[in-house]
């Protein structure tokens, strides 16, 4: 008995800690109102789906607290995963992967970034919906000490105003 309650004092302890420098842990997310947006994935077939934010938290939902390029405090960022989504829809077989920004910005993200570093596309920031004054209202956010240390990562890949997913060139 005594080894069991230590063993659940254990994991709640390891649930309470903040996540590890790279690594999104899993979070549960109360539902909130967020602002209106609209991420559009297109398969390989042509097909399109579109999420709202709170359409892409029907994915499993994970947190991460990290700086970014324009964050010297640390912020705690909640959404899903950018490996999961593309996955969903077959696009994790792509060799490239194209970004498109509300704004018209675009970007290209490799196989081998999205395959050896976490993306988080973000939809919330410091427990509220992520508005677009903050560089959302979904944002790809990569942990700061992953961003620093890996060849593969740039200022490009933190897409903000994400509004479009598809298969590079």
């Amino acid at each position: 008995m005594r080894s069991t309650i230590i063993a659940a004092i254990a994991t709640l302890s390891m649930l309470m800690q903040p996540a590890l420098a790279g690594t999104p842990v899993p979070a549960e997310l109360d539902p909130i109102n967020h602002t209106k947006a609209t991420l559009i994935i297109v398969s390989h077939d042509g097909s399109e789906t579109s999420y709202t934010p709170s359409e892409l938290e029907k994915f499993a939902t994970y947190s991460l607290t990290t700086k970014t390029p324009w964050r010297e405090e640390p912020a705690k960022f909640e959404g899903v995963l950018l490996s999961e989504i593309l996955s969903a829809h077959g696009l994790d077989r792509a060799a490239s992967i194209l970004v498109t920004a509300e704004n018209d910005y675009k970007t290209t993200m490799s196989q081998e970034l999205i395959n050896s570093v976490d993306i988080l596309v973000a939809t919330r920031v410091d427990g509220r919906a992520h508005s677009r004054r903050a560089r959302g209202p979904i944002q790809f956010v990569i942990d700061a000490e992953t961003f620093a240390t890996s060849s593969l990562t740039s200022e490009s890949n933190f897409v903000w105003m994400a509004a479009r997913i598809e298969a590079g060139n």
